[in-house]
């Protein structure tokens, strides 16, 4: 997912939080480059900038380029963090009299445009601010030229008073950058259940309603993906859920295969017969594992994104206070439909195998918005 971000920054006094937000974009693995405003460098200064950019920093100042059409036409997504009343209404209105000013009015249209508003509360709440902004959350003149407005937060500001207008957190303003250059589908959330969210902890359905509720787990739950259990490492991902509840298809695909999963039939006579469901979609090869197929699918069949392909069905023999049945969940490479369930005594996690765990919590994010 390795993107070309070009970071705007500002003359506010947020403009110090820039540098954890190119870090963070830097840890996500994107290419950053940065420009300022003059007014920027009362607040933070050129050589943090250049050593937290790799020296990919630019500014009005430089005599031996004209820069901004170049940066304007080389990145993915353009991000002003943080965006001053002032930049905000010269954006709104197309005043390009700097650098900054002057690479966003040359953006291509289809570019993904990031404002992070930080400022004052009285300048934030101001009517010409709340209209500037409101004409680059809409586009005023092409739908496609719309950006995406980060939000300011309530609390403490650099004047003393408390309000709205505080920049967002460095880590969350980098997570909606990194959602925003996703290419990766969002999947359907595969059971109809109400969605609580993720856990790590191995107990926490000791305080769900199993019949109403489901939770993602993560490591170290014991349902979780690559977490050590007793026989082997765990391959997928297990979202209690109620005998009978509905299975349905994360994205399109096709049907590769329908084999048993557990119980004697898999030569896993300890649990229950089930059966799996491998369907090759965007994503890749999706197990929908511990379920009973729909009668009517074959391999071959397409299946659409929110499908019914199957229900859950109880997988323990034995009541060992904790759920009886579960939707398990995997995903692969295409064309990976070797049974590795059965090497028990393999510890390590066989090539091909992929960790749903972030397009779960993805689709989970999207359902809940």
């Amino acid at each position: 997912m390795k993107k070309t971000i070009l970071v705007a920054i500002t003359g506010g006094i947020a403009a110090y939080k820039a540098a954890d937000v190119i870090s963070g974009l830097k840890a996500s693995g994107h290419k950053v480059n940065v420009i300022t405003t003059d007014n920027a460098l009362n607040f933070i200064t050129p050589t943090v900038i250049g050593a937290i950019s790799d020296g990919n920093y630019y500014t009005d100042k430089d005599p031996n380029k004209i820069m901004h059409i170049e940066l304007a036409q080389s990145c993915d997504l353009f991000l002003c963090v943080p965006a001053t009343a002032n930049t905000i209404a010269k954006f709104a209105n197309g005043i390009a009299d700097n650098i900054v000013t002057s690479t966003f009015l040359a953006l291509p249209q289809t570019t993904k445009k990031v404002i992070c508003p930080a400022m004052n509360t009285k300048m934030y709440e101001n009517y010409i601010t709340q209209r500037n902004i409101t004409q680059l959350k809409t586009g005023r003149m092409n739908e496609k030229y719309d950006c995406k407005i980060i939000e300011p937060v309530q609390g403490l500001l650099a004047c003393g008073a408390v309000g709205i207008g505080k920049l967002d957190k460095p880590r969350n303003i980098v997570g909606i950058v990194n959602e925003l250059l996703n290419d990766e589908p969002i999947w359907h959330f595969p059971l109809d259940l109400k969605l609580l969210g993720t856990t790590n902890d191995s107990n926490s359905y000791f305080r769900i309603n199993i019949n109403k509720d489901v939770e993602i787990p993560i490591t170290p739950h014991v349902g979780s993906f690559g977490v050590r259990r007793k026989f082997d490492r765990h391959r997928g991902v297990d979202l209690y859920a109620p005998e009978k509840s509905l299975v349905f298809a994360v994205e399109d695909g096709e049907v590769k295969m329908k084999r048993p999963w557990t119980g004697t039939r898999a030569d896993c006579d300890w649990w229950e017969d089930t059966d799996a469901l491998l369907v090759e979609g965007r994503s890749g090869l999706v197990v929908y594992g511990e379920i009973e197929i729909a009668p009517n699918l074959k391999e071959g069949d397409k299946v659409k994104r929110g499908e019914v392909i199957g229900f859950v069905k109880r997988v323990l023999k034995k009541d060992k206070g904790r759920p009886m049945s579960m939707l398990h969940i995997e995903l692969r490479k295409p064309g990976f439909y070797k049974n590795i369930d059965k090497s028990w005594e393999d510890d390590n996690m066989p090539n091909g195998v992929l960790d749903p765990t972030n397009q779960l919590i993805r689709c989970m994010n999207n359902t809940l918005v």
